[in-house]
């Protein structure tokens, strides 16, 4: 690991600025510059590109929790997000398949499916329950609008705070994930 993370460090040293360079490490996981060059620009702050930098992070640790649980995709729900990305975009299967970004498109499902299906399996271990009182006070903080009935209103404000608690418990089995990792980021190629 010491190895690597020398060789790395010597050749990111090397690439200083450049689109590819190596921005952070994570285990034996290497984060370059490509990985969030599409959602900066020139008025992107230090702080901003840092918080680009630790989602990065966060996939990659996730990425290999789903190689260590050997979590697989089936070709169907692959083919089946594919069918509808072509349809949204007014195109056919075989339009979509001759783009010459098919194979980044295919990737990037790919990795959307599979860490949603790594967050479903974590959130299946969580024990998340409601309090009256947290009900009551979401309640209060919300208004029932008056196109909706009480009963639908009260199920939208339970399922809001469950969704809130669902990504607290994911966000904190995240964290779990971080204090066992080796992460290292150059923020120096970030100014």
């Amino acid at each position: 690991m010491k190895i690597i993370f020398a060789f790395l460090l010597s050749l990111s040293s090397v690439a200083f600025s450049t689109p590819n360079s190596i921005i952070a490490i994570v285990n034996d996981t290497v984060i370059t510059m490509d990985s969030i060059s599409a959602k900066i620009n020139k008025k992107t702050t230090v702080k901003q590109k840092i918080a680009l930098v630790q989602q990065q992070i966060d996939i990659a640790l996730q990425k290999e929790k789903i190689q260590t649980l050997g979590i697989t995709l089936k070709a169907d729900a692959v083919n089946k997000v594919l069918d509808n990305v072509a349809k949204q975009n007014g195109l056919t299967i075989a339009q979509l398949r001759s783009n010459n970004q098919f194979e980044q498109i295919v990737a990037t499902v790919t990795q959307n499916l599979t860490l949603n299906g790594l967050e479903k399996m974590v959130l299946q271990q969580a024990n998340i329950t409601l309090t009256q009182a947290e009900i009551d006070e979401t309640l209060a903080n919300n208004p029932k609008k008056s196109a909706v009935t009480a009963m639908v209103h009260l199920a939208n404000i339970k399922a809001q705070l469950i969704r809130v608690k669902q990504i607290a418990f994911f966000q904190g089995w995240i964290k779990s994930l971080r204090k066992d990792a080796y992460i290292e980021i150059f923020t120096d190629k970030l100014k």
